[in-house]
């Protein structure tokens, strides 16, 4: 059973927001779990491709391998929206896609912000984060293409928790935002591929990345469970989104799993 929905959001009404953004289905909600967990649902009962749930705050936002999202009443942007590829999802291939894309449209409408993508799922502003995107299966197995995007965009500064040191937000990088101008850029930047997200990135795609690829020659640490990390240098992104990563010594690699830390130069 869906939560209670919201009357408004950032002062507009649903019926408002699926006019602005010509959509059949936007859900607004106050506090509730998670958007991706509620659009999951909504995707179990058909709901159709660009579906959008939106959220005040998130008591269990999350990242990537269940790491928690803070999301308090009114610091940020929480939306998740709904795809329906009808092709095979490629990992991580969709989450930089999408990271690029929400980048590049951020940048547009707020000038001066200079959003850059961290692989394979931050947004990086000010050598700090400032969102993030977590890509989900909404059910069946990856083949079905049923795809849930989430984005968390820190806004407001004052409303962070004290411990999320590393956090940036956008008013603290270019001044004062309205939170639904932020949706806008979202909801656009989503919208740009991700219907029809290809399997591989051609080389204008690429060079795209590139100009957005925070880490690009960065010294790294991947880490995966139970492994001792692997310092290399960050040398960019593959066609199908995997990140190159050169070891000291060794030969260029690709890396489709586990966390990247800067350092270890």
């Amino acid at each position: 059973m869906l939560p209670q929905q919201a009357d408004r959001w950032a002062g507009t009404s649903a019926a408002a927001l699926r006019e602005r953004w010509d959509r059949e289905s936007v859900y607004a909600f106050g506090s509730i779990p998670s958007t991706n967990d509620v659009a999951r649902e909504l995707a179990g009962a058909g709901a159709p491709a660009g579906s959008i749930v939106l959220c005040h705050e998130q008591t269990a936002g999350r990242g990537r391998r269940g790491r928690a999202w803070r999301s308090p009443a009114g610091a940020g942007l929480y939306l998740s929206m709904l795809f329906r590829l009808g092709t095979e999802i490629v990992p991580p291939l969709v989450t930089v896609v999408a990271g690029v894309d929400v980048a590049r449209e951020l940048n547009r409408r707020f000038p001066g912000l200079g959003v850059g993508v961290k692989w394979p799922n931050d947004l990086m502003a000010r050598d700090r984060k400032v969102g993030g995107i977590l890509s989900e299966s909404a059910g069946g197995g990856n083949a079905e293409g049923l795809l849930v995007i989430g984005v968390g965009v820190n806004v407001e500064p004052g409303r962070l928790p004290e411990e999320v040191h590393r956090a940036v937000s956008l008013a603290e990088c270019v001044g004062p935002v309205s939170l639904i101008d932020v949706a806008d850029a979202v909801v656009a930047g989503l919208e740009r591929r991700l219907p029809a997200v290809p399997n591989t990135l051609d080389s204008a795609s690429l060079d795209e990345l590139d100009r957005f690829d925070w880490l690009r020659n960065r010294w790294v640490e991947h880490r995966i469970p139970d492994r001792e990390p692997a310092v290399g240098l960050a040398a960019g992104i593959a066609p199908d989104g995997a990140l190159l990563l050169r070891p000291r010594g060794g030969a260029l690699r690709r890396v489709v799993a586990g966390s990247i830390e800067v350092g270890g130069s």
